[in-house]
């Protein structure tokens, strides 16, 4: 069977290398002609490249993240009978035809050049996208020097920006590190996403009991929170759309298991995530470990914020707000929101009327994945776990 190379395109005079992003389909999967196959970065541009001909991806032989040659060999694509036929006097390793991503807006659109090398040197130092972001906003052109320069001052814990301006009548002043970073990642998320937005009020008297006899049991680690994020995961057994994310227009990667994020809020009105990866396939006493040392990282700094995070859950019940609106972050398929839980007036059987204990939830979800009829029925899903929970959990109650 024939076969035709994936090369990295020439797109632009004076261009040598680019950053390969992310690839876009999995060897053994079937690519159609013009179809996007990979991402990749350039000096000038962030864009989809697409497929020279029609045929199965035999393999990719580059890796997610390298900064290549111009011309480079990243993939071979196993030919269709009859799928390519290449013009006269055209070689058959054709370079593929790029789709340019919509032109930046806002602050990504006034910052600077992020050369594909220094990206790459900020990722082995440990320097996030949104991190990049903030820096090349300062200069036309970011170097690793830039970037050595922003890790010397943020160790040493000095402002990373000019000092405030002042006045009278007001005073500028600087985000911290960790806020800079979520501002932007909120608004880089904010271009990328469609949300929708449902509530439900679920019966709470279940999760106070099992974490009341779970802590009688010496499991004292156990949380309201840690228990409705068990429910979470648990229901994202059953839907995939909530363990996915959106490629281009026109394809949804779904992943195996669910990678849970968790709103952790720190001194000073931070806030920061921590992340509980494959937290759909651990044992209770597994969820137990990971959420609590998760949690205990994220509280002394450690963001654990990534692409990788599909769900994020937030409870502000501690702040006794009893409802609220959860932001949604692209890639990520939804945020949970958490409020208080209250006392509700409820039928009695035999007449008259008692209290019942409810919480308000409310989702924020990708309206690209999913429709109103998927999140409400994995909103559902949610709320017979948290009302079912006792009925879960009574062997380990009672043994």
């Amino acid at each position: 069977m024939k076969s035709i190379e994936i090369r990295i395109p020439q797109l632009g005079e004076g261009l040598q290398e680019a950053r390969l992003i992310r690839f876009l389909k999995r060897p053994g999967e079937e690519v159609t002609k013009d179809e996007p196959v990979f991402e990749m970065e350039t000096d000038k541009a962030v864009m989809e490249i697409e497929a020279p001909a029609s045929g199965v991806l035999e393999a990719w032989s580059a890796n997610e993240g390298d900064v290549l040659r111009i011309g480079t060999v990243i993939g071979r694509i196993a030919l269709r009978d009859g799928s390519h036929t290449p013009l006269p006097g055209l070689p058959t390793t054709e370079a593929p035809v790029q789709t340019l991503m919509p032109p930046a807006s806002g602050n990504e659109a006034r910052a600077g050049v992020v050369p594909p090398r220094t990206r790459a040197y900020a990722k082995e130092k440990g320097v996030t996208d949104e991190e990049l972001g903030i820096l090349a906003a300062r200069v036309s052109r970011l170097m690793p020097a830039d970037v050595d320069r922003y890790l010397a001052e943020r160790a040493e814990g000095a402002p990373s920006q000019q000092a405030p301006e002042s006045d009278e009548r007001f005073a500028d002043v600087p985000l911290s590190p960790l806020q800079r970073t979520l501002v932007a990642r909120l608004n880089h998320g904010a271009r990328r996403v469609v949300p929708g937005t449902l509530e439900a009020h679920m019966a709470w008297d279940g999760i106070e009991d099992v974490r009341r006899r779970l802590k009688q049991k010496g499991l004292r680690r156990t949380s309201q929170s840690l228990l409705f994020a068990w429910c979470v995961a648990q229901a994202a057994r059953s839907h995939a759309k909530f363990r996915s994310e959106l490629l281009g227009t026109d394809t949804r990667r779904e992943y195996l298991h669910l990678n849970l994020g968790i709103a952790v809020a720190r001194p000073g009105d931070e806030l920061v995530l921590a992340r509980i990866d494959a937290a759909d396939a651990l044992s209770f006493h597994e969820f137990l470990e990971a959420y609590t040392q998760s949690v205990l990282r994220a509280r002394a700094g450690e963001d654990q914020a990534s692409d990788t995070i599909q769900l994020t859950v937030t409870n502000m019940a501690a702040q006794r707000v009893r409802r609220g609106i959860p932001v949604l972050v692209a890639p990520a398929a939804g945020t949970l929101f958490v409020g208080e839980a209250f006392d509700q007036a409820v039928p009695l059987p035999g007449g008259g009327v008692g209290f019942r204990k409810m919480a308000v939830v409310v989702f924020t979800f990708d309206h690209r994945i999913a429709n109103g009829v998927g999140a409400a029925s994995f909103l559902n899903a949610i709320r017979r776990r948290v009302e079912n929970l006792p009925r879960e959990f009574e062997d380990l109650l009672n043994a």
